[in-house]
């Protein structure tokens, strides 16, 4: 089967060209320049081979139960109804409101019309029913021609660049393929991304708000998304220089969301499978930024997989197998610290799978004799946040899982990611109520079973 979609290259080389199925094989594309790299459109969360294999295994019904299940709960989703409204702002304001043209935030109608937009796009690259991308594109097209700015008077502003700034563009890049969009809309849509949300991502990556305050000030979700968004518009709008930015910082950042401060501490499985588990950098402030860290990695691993297997050559975009899998460790440390053993559900019953007590910890000091102005936000983390968050549920456990032990083949390591991915699934997304109505849902972007398990 020949891989479909657009090909496109933003600098001169000569390379071969083969196709492939799924994973990749090491000669299929042969390919040395740094810095230079191949965009076979779709190629953000997911592959054209990817939605061509969902799709087909649907329309034969020879996909599994619970991808039919989660394919069902897409369709019925708030966000999939072709009579959603969107209501795009001329400002996306998150934070403190003075300066703007509103009294308060309104973000929340940028997280619900990018989720729209994400999920009505998945809906007819699974479907091929254009219903569903002519309401996706009425979202895109009504937001890219009306807001300008994303903002606010304090930092806030910067989480909503980057985890709307990510959702809308993977809305975009599926739906770049759709006869229907008209190109010059595209063209407007992608100069959107790059005018209002890509210079906000990268100011933050660059200089996390300013002299006042240190480069490891900012928590490790507010790297992450800024990362995901980044790279996301660096896909969509074919820009190998935002894709480099965004691993160059990946393994050598100054921020929180580079891997080496990602990480701060690599465990035995204190439970004695034999496996390690490491812990991350919010795992001491609270489980639910710990789980948000967790998801959002996930689905920033996972876009640069995707253009890793068109890019073979660079290694480095295979975030997955870092540090000798060190996404996997992370992810082994905060389901173990969120599972709970025997009835687990939303109302949060059933003993926890270890006591927090239990869990290894290496002291971490938060802006302790830093170099930011303001002295009196410090704190000493000396041991796993044992909060109210703990035990919460996000979608994205299926990307850690059906990486290591589908797509990498592993035989072991996973033991606790696997039981988060089974609890879980079919796992959803926005709209589905386990994950509730507030920003947290709309952080990652969820649907993983039904795009990825096998």
């Amino acid at each position: 089967m020949a891989v479909t979609g657009l090909m496109t290259l933003t600098a001169f080389s000569v390379f071969a060209q083969k196709t492939y199925v799924g994973t990749p094989v090491a000669d299929t594309y042969v390919r040395k320049t740094e810095g230079v790299f191949y965009f076979h459109h779709p190629c953000a969360m997911y592959s054209g081979d990817d939605f061509n294999h969902v799709k087909n295994s649907l329309d034969k019904g020879t996909a599994p139960a619970v991808v039919k299940q989660e394919f069902e709960a897409l369709k019925s989703s708030p966000y999939t109804k072709l009579d959603y409204k969107a209501n795009p702002q001329i400002e996306i304001v998150r934070g403190d409101a003075t300066g703007t043209s509103f009294e308060g935030e309104n973000y929340a109608t940028a997280m619900h019309d990018a989720a729209a937009a994400y999920q009505t796009a998945l809906l007819w690259k699974l479907t091929g029913e254009t219903k569903y991308a002519d309401k996706s594109i009425e979202i895109l097209d009504g937001w890219a021609a009306t807001c300008k700015r994303v903002t606010s008077n304090d930092a806030n502003h910067v989480l909503a660049a980057g985890a709307q700034g990510y959702t809308f563009a993977n809305a975009a890049e599926i739906m770049r393929a759709y006869s229907g969009w008209n190109n010059d809309k595209q063209e407007a849509f992608k100069q959107w991304m790059t005018t209002v949300f890509a210079p906000v991502n990268k100011e933050f990556l660059d200089n996390h708000r300013g002299p006042n305050v240190c480069s490891l000030h900012y928590w490790s979700n507010w790297d992450l998304v800024n990362m995901a968004s980044y790279l996301s518009i660096g896909i969509l709008t074919d820009n190998s220089e935002m894709v480099q930015y965004v691993v160059d910082y990946f393994y050598k950042g100054v921020g929180n969301g580079a891997l080496n401060n990602l990480i701060q501490a690599t465990f035995d499985d204190p439970l004695g499978s034999g496996e390690k588990i490491s812990q991350a950098q919010e795992s001491g402030r609270d489980q639910g930024h710990a789980l948000m860290s967790a998801m959002v990695v996930a689905n920033l691993a996972q876009m640069a997989y995707t253009l890793y297997t068109q890019n073979l050559w660079n290694k480095r975009l295979d975030f997955f197998a870092a540090d000798n899998n060190a996404l996997l460790r992370l992810g082994e440390y905060i389901a173990l610290g969120n599972l709970r053993n025997g009835s687990d559900n939303a109302n949060k019953k059933g003993t926890w799978l270890i006591d927090a007590a239990q869990m290894p910890f290496k002291e971490y000091k938060y802006c302790i004799d830093c170099t930011c102005k303001d002295k009196n936000h410090g704190a000493v983390h000396t041991a796993m946040a044992d909060d109210n968050g703990r035990g919460g549920v996000r979608p994205g456990w299926e990307i850690f899982y059906t990486h290591y032990a589908r797509v990498k083949g592993l035989k072991s390591g996973y033991k606790y990611v696997e039981q988060m991915a089974d609890k879980l699934r079919p796992e959803g997304g926005v709209g589905d109520s386990r994950y509730g109505s507030n920003s947290g849902a709309f952080d990652q972007l969820g649907w993983g079973t039904l795009m990825l398990y096998r």
